[in-house]
């Protein structure tokens, strides 16, 4: 198989990006030196280029990375600031504007940069929170993913381990599209019953996990089971207690109930797990 991700090329695409805009550090460094200008301090002048320069190649990185408003915003804040620093640094501009606007120039100087920083870490916070929620959240029925079962906070949970019944032959019989419906509508209606109590998972094709608080279990499966019997959707269940962190003995534990829950489905004998 193909790779999709190819470290050489994007250092050869960051290589071009900088030599793209590799004029900024020499329209602003040749005439300086060319024309001898004169400068606070040439080191310092240097530094506040070469920051500008980084900072407008980060800009044209983000731009295919990240599609938000609040970070391009904070960006070309940034850049703004780069630049009037860079020609603040030339004595004859540090005159003209700094020293006769020294309001103006803290707010240009430090306000601006303060302002392009708290717009970056607000837009790169409401990204990553969208990537986290997007790897945590199942795409088809919006909810929990397994991997988001090591976020759950320590306590005492009971854990259910559902299964749906003949969902095979769904499948093979009305179609995909129609299976997926039926998950969809199963996970609608364990995600109302769970509401304010507990949490969903989907873990498996047709396998999901709800934990709940102990003493709202009895109520939660009594009411998702009649849901989902007005719905005519079947499934099996098994249960156990989970305590503390570990979610993985729990998981074993009922997927024994659930197992022995089908075995007696299908020798048509009743069935009671109690909790």
């Amino acid at each position: 198989m193909k790779t999709l991700f190819n470290d050489s090329q994007i250092y050869l695409d960051l290589t071009r990006r900088a030599v793209r805009f590799s004029f900024v550090p020499i329209a602003f460094i040749i005439p300086v030196i060319a024309l001898s200008i004169p400068v606070e301090s040439i080191y310092d002048y240097l530094l506040e280029v070469t920051r500008l320069y980084c900072v407008i190649i980060m800009a044209s990185v983000t731009e295919n990375l990240v599609n938000s408003r609040v970070i391009r915003v904070g960006i070309i804040l940034a850049i703004i600031n780069g630049f009037y620093d860079a020609l603040t640094e030339i004595i004859y501009l540090e005159h003209v504007i700094s020293r006769r606007f020294p309001f103006a120039d803290a707010l240009v100087d430090e306000a601006l940069l303060i302002g392009a920083y708290g717009c970056i870490i607000y837009g790169l916070f409401r990204h990553l929170s969208t990537v986290n929620k997007l790897s945590l959240t199942d795409n088809l029925t919006q909810c929990y993913t397994r991997t988001a079962l090591k976020l759950l906070p320590r306590g005492s949970y009971q854990l259910f381990y559902f299964d749906l019944d003949k969902f095979k032959l769904i499948n093979d019989t009305k179609g995909h599209n129609i299976g997926d419906k039926v998950l969809i509508l199963f996970a609608r209606r364990l995600m109302r019953c769970c509401d304010e109590i507990g949490y969903v998972f989907r873990v498996g094709g047709d396998e999901f996990i709800a934990i709940v608080a102990p003493d709202k279990a009895e109520k939660f499966i009594d009411v998702f089971t009649k849901a989902c019997e007005i719905d005519g959707i079947e499934f099996s269940y098994g249960t156990a207690i989970y305590e503390g962190n570990q979610y993985k003995k729990a998981i074993a534990e009922a997927d024994e109930n659930l197992y022995d829950m089908k075995q007696f489905k299908a020798s048509n004998f009743p069935y009671n797990l109690e909790l």
